[in-house]
């Protein structure tokens, strides 16, 4: 059913006026009839009952009013809801993240956007460098921040953190006050690791090969805040970028101890997205907030 035929057939069912809805739609009369005439028979029904005072609705003719008032409620809503997406008023956004930036960075920004844009929700996964990745390029999350994320040609890097890789460890422990220590200092040390999902790890195990040393490994878990629990109240170190455990640097838990590594200087958090996928706007909006505090971190 052609839609200027459904408007004219909605102003005569409303007014009860052929020559009404031709004052309204600025057209002469003959040509609104004719438009009824065949909405009538590709219905093969007829719609009004024409009268010399004017026109009223058959029960046909009431059942496509009923149609087209639902039609134009939806139509509505939908311009509404279109309307919320542009503005920012309502929207979602998708992110795959590793532990590391979920304590402070994440949360932080979070809401900083949410201050301007409380409409937008947020669908957040925390998981190793490894599978955020995977959900990047299978759709399920927009943005993604990984550590040290792998150079692809699916991916696309937005921003970098710079986060050197340190020692982390209890007040007291005797490796405090040597400076920067050497791979070769750490050998045989008990350690606490994250396990091999973990970017951290990775960097680890390729640094320990490096330098022909092996920990003690004395506890391995898919969780930094466990790690960091147990480290804190033993004698074990573990490695970490400085962001994860900022709280408990500031309340005198945990202390780094810098890594003379030069790859450990060098790891980073890394803003990533899958080349050639599209975004929400909410997202896009939300990846630029995330690279302009990148960006303020230097």
């Amino acid at each position: 059913m052609q839609t200027q035929a459904l408007e004219y057939f909605a102003e005569i069912a409303r007014s009860g006026s052929l020559r009404q809805a031709s004052e309204t739609f600025d057209i002469v009369p003959s040509a609104i009839s004719r438009q009824i005439a065949q909405l009538e028979h590709q219905l093969g029904l007829q719609l009004f009952e024409r009268h010399t005072r004017g026109m009223t609705l058959t029960e046909a003719g009431k059942v496509l009013l009923a149609h087209v008032d639902q039609n134009e409620r939806q139509l509505d809503a939908l311009r509404n809801q279109l309307d919320d997406l542009s503005a920012l008023r309502r929207g979602s956004v998708r992110l795959a993240v590793v532990e590391a930036v979920a304590h402070r960075f994440l949360p932080a920004a979070i809401a900083d956007f949410s201050r301007h844009h409380p409409g937008i929700e947020f669908q957040v996964s925390v998981c190793g460098t490894n599978e955020v990745a995977g959900r990047l390029l299978s759709n399920t999350a927009e943005i993604a921040m990984a550590f040290n994320s792998p150079s692809r040609d699916d991916l696309m890097l937005q921003a970098r953190i710079a986060q050197p890789l340190q020692l982390v460890c209890a007040p007291g422990h005797a490796l405090l006050g040597s400076g920067k220590v050497s791979m070769a200092q750490l050998d045989g040390l008990p350690a606490a690791l994250p396990d091999r999902s973990f970017g951290i790890r990775r960097m680890v195990d390729r640094a320990q090969e490096a330098a022909g040393v092996r920990f003690k490994i004395m506890l391995e878990s898919d969780s930094l805040q466990l790690i960091k629990n147990v480290v804190s109240a033993t004698s074990l170190v573990t490695f970490m970028p400085p962001m994860t455990f900022t709280r408990e640097q500031n309340n005198g838990t945990l202390l780094a101890i810098d890594l003379q590594d030069a790859a450990f200087m060098r790891a980073s958090i890394d803003v990533i997205t899958a080349r050639g996928h599209g975004m929400s706007l909410a997202a896009r909006q939300f990846l630029e907030a995330l690279v302009a505090q990148a960006r303020d971190r230097g």
